[in-house]
């Protein structure tokens, strides 16, 4: 059964599958737990494998992607925290996931 932490460390990997060659440093990933910890619930932990694991990893590496595309035009060879919250804040416009969902209204 999955556990918080090891759904968090899924997170951790997918992003990085996202960012492919850039350096990610401390603080950007820190941006994805404070934005994601707190979501994973006792429902998103029982239904993780089944239901949620596919749909969130997707989205988690658009963030990757679209926080290294925009690195890449900003000249940048590192990812930063900014960087993250802007492509999170993106993707979670269109996500219909518990997880990556946009923030209630």
């Amino acid at each position: 059964m999955a556990t918080a932490d090891g759904i968090m460390a899924q997170v951790y990997v997918a992003f990085g599958q996202g960012t492919g060659d850039f350096t990610v440093p401390e603080d950007a990933t820190q941006v994805l737990h404070d934005r994601y910890f707190d979501k994973i619930t006792a429902d998103v932990i029982s239904q993780w494998e089944a239901t949620y694991a596919v749909q969130v990893l997707e989205r988690i590496r658009a963030i990757g992607r679209m926080a290294a595309a925009q690195a890449s035009a900003n000249g940048d060879t590192e990812i930063s925290a900014a960087l993250v919250t802007t492509a999170a804040e993106r993707v979670e416009e269109t996500s219909s996931t518990e997880l990556c969902g946009p923030p209630p209204p």
